[in-house]
């Protein structure tokens, strides 16, 4: 199935790989945040928590592309698959985003 110059199936490896890589991003600064950091307990219990989620990120992503090449065509269409993703991906993107925007200023 065809998605104007991308493919369906494209378009949701695309997503994972993208959720995956700034999954791991958010992770390496939450992660060095708490390393380095002996500021208040409620930071350093934000960034751990934000960690765990940008961890749990990464590792949902890897599961989604096993199932879907596992049950390809069985379980979900391309784009029902793609559009169940989005969500994460956004998400990931926009913790992102925050981090972008404190490093820049």
């Amino acid at each position: 199935m065809e998605f104007g110059l991308m493919s369906i199936p494209g378009l949701v490896i695309g997503q994972d790989v993208t959720t995956a890589l700034f999954g791991a991003m958010n992770a390496g600064y939450f992660g060095g945040y708490l390393w380095r950091t002996t500021g208040r307990r409620s930071r350093r219990l934000g960034a751990a928590a934000l960690t765990l989620v940008s961890c749990a990120s990464i590792v949902e992503a890897a599961f989604s592309q096993s199932l879907f090449w596992s049950q390809r065509g069985d379980l979900f269409s391309n784009g029902l698959w793609a559009l169940l993703r989005l969500p994460l991906l956004v998400a990931t993107l926009l913790i992102s985003a925050i981090i972008i925007r404190r490093a820049l200023t």
